[in-house]
């Protein structure tokens, strides 16, 4: 069973996964750990006391993470739990499996996603693809639009087009240079 945070005590070390736009690991340690409370919810507008989320038994986790102190409230059973106070969503745990185990829950959420976005990727150019097709009949700025893009396109391919063909004009004349004048080379005699 894992060490809960209620347990800890000051200088032990604690795991964290801080999710920005990077995934960040870092250890750092317990501060101090205060005493069980109960920690009474709030109820909110709209709600009678029947339908609020029961007390719970909490403490007060004050750890030292990347270089900052920060402290959270904690339930008496976690040994996980989340919180955004080193500025980005982070997880902190008792012991470093736990982050494995987000890592590898992440990493297939992740892969999930993008399976997922490869599959919609046909789906949406289709889309994207029927969309300027109606708009083009239903819109004439932009069918006029469009119409200048593919010209100019076009126009474009042929420039590119001539001028290749130009670059290969002038290599065959420079080769042709070089070899007339190797040729009208007039030998000397000694």
């Amino acid at each position: 069973m894992n060490l809960l945070f209620k347990d800890m005590t000051p200088g032990q070390t604690i795991y964290a996964l801080m999710k920005s736009d990077e995934l960040k690991y870092c250890e750092g340690s317990i501060i101090s750990v205060g005493p069980q409370r109960m920690e009474m919810p709030q109820v909110p507008a709209g709600q009678t006391p029947l339908q609020m989320p029961s007390i719970k038994n909490v403490v007060d986790v004050t750890y030292s993470l990347d270089g900052k102190n920060f402290t959270d409230t904690v339930d008496i059973t976690a040994c996980v739990f989340p919180t955004d106070k080193p500025g980005a969503l982070s997880l902190v745990a008792t012991d470093k499996e736990a982050v494995v185990r987000e890592l590898h829950a992440t990493l297939n959420n992740s892969e999930n996603y993008l399976k997922e976005a490869e599959r919609e990727v046909p789906k949406h150019e289709k889309r994207v693809k029927d969309c300027k097709g109606l708009i083009a009949q239903l819109d004439t700025d932009f069918k006029e639009k469009q119409q200048l893009e593919e010209r100019f396109g076009k126009i474009e391919e042929t420039q590119k087009d001539q001028g290749s063909k130009l670059d290969q004009i002038l290599e065959l004349l420079k080769n042709k240079q070089t070899h007339t004048a190797n040729t009208n080379v007039t030998p000397t005699i000694q």
